[in-house]
């Protein structure tokens, strides 16, 4: 059930030698009209709690504007020995939905443009959303995400992401399945597996909702061991 108003808590649990970056999601290519949500989320590195660091909080609402467009905005914060807030960026975008309403394949796009605190270069990104429904109930998504970065401080080429979900709705309202996160860097230098980012868990579950309300938790483990200096986000 998609509820008109939503208001959400995410704690994203993540295990692994990288900083607590990946408080995005693998979202969907449609807009749902009427749907606005406000959502506080928080991922969790359970590796440098010990050094205060290991927090990253974001402030993330959607609007539907109508059926066809959906405006989003977010903002991060980390968690630093100095304080527990410390402003990181805030980010913008529009959703464009491509697909035909009661399809079996859903697409979209999403325009994106980011300012980042400090001497960081700014961004502007376009993100290919898709969605399938299988016969049987299945659900498989896919998006493909992109940075460019602005100023004297760019770095040349594109960042690269993409995010993976197959999942299923139990007729309890739990999910089962398993998403995953991949950086892949810079289109300038892309590398090989072991210098990206993998992540890998089960989708995140809804455990309580009422009245437009919802607890959802997810459990992300680094397959390759590398640390996340700069990723794509949404």
């Amino acid at each position: 059930m998609m509820y008109k108003r939503l208001v959400g808590l995410f704690l994203i649990l993540v295990a692994g030698q990288l900083s607590a970056q990946n408080t995005g999601g693998v979202f969907p290519p449609f807009v749902n009209p009427g749907f606005q949500s406000l959502q506080y989320r928080v991922a969790v590195d359970t590796d440098s709690l010990s050094d205060d660091t290991g927090l990253q909080h974001r402030i993330h609402y959607l609007d539907a504007l109508n059926d066809d467009y959906q405006f989003v905005a977010f903002a991060g914060f980390n968690r630093t020995p100095q304080t527990e807030f410390d402003f990181n960026y805030i980010h913008i975008g529009l959703f464009r939905d491509l697909g035909v309403d009661g399809a079996k394949y859903r697409t979209g796009v999403r325009f994106d443009g980011r300012i980042n605190e400090g001497a960081r270069p700014d961004q502007i990104g376009l993100n290919w959303m898709h969605q399938y429904y299988f016969d049987n109930g299945w659900t498989a998504r896919g998006v493909l995400l992109t940075a460019l970065q602005l100023g004297d401080r760019a770095a040349n080429g594109l960042s690269l992401q993409t995010r993976w979900q197959l999942a299923k709705r139990l007729q309890s309202g739990h999910g089962v399945g398993l998403e995953m996160f991949s950086f892949y860097g810079s289109t300038d230098n892309l590398g090989n597996f072991d210098s990206q980012i993998i992540l890998s868990g089960p989708p995140t579950q809804c455990h309580w909702v009422e009245a437009g309300r919802c607890l959802r938790v997810r459990c992300l483990v680094c397959l390759n061991q590398h640390q996340i200096l700069n990723c794509v986000s949404g």
